[in-house]
């Protein structure tokens, strides 16, 4: 199942950049996680103020526990994602006239 994933800012932690430590471990966790197929494509948003990510995952709930063993979301810097299950557009489909 495809999953849109938004990654937040915790506002309450924005205010100072977190420790170049912290951003090595995520990048190489989400690396770790591109690379088993689970996050499909990631961009950041341009207002600095987080993620979105395409996932694909067995479920919600699978997605949720991968993604919040994020390093980013462990310490707070993130707040824990919103997971959205995504269905094919059937404006594509035939027309039956």
């Amino acid at each position: 199942m495809q999953l849109m994933v938004l990654f937040s800012l915790n506002p309450e932690k924005a205010q100072t950049p977190p420790p170049h430590e912290l951003l090595e471990a995520e990048f190489e966790a989400v690396r770790g996680l591109y690379m088993e197929n689970l996050i499909r494509q990631v961009w950041l948003r341009s207002d600095g103020s987080g993620a979105f990510a395409i996932v694909e995952a067995n479920s919600v709930d699978d997605a949720a526990e991968k993604l919040g063993r994020l390093p980013m979301v462990r310490a707070g810097v993130l707040q824990a994602p919103v997971i959205v299950p995504l269905s094919p557009y059937w404006g594509f489909a035939p027309r039956a006239n």
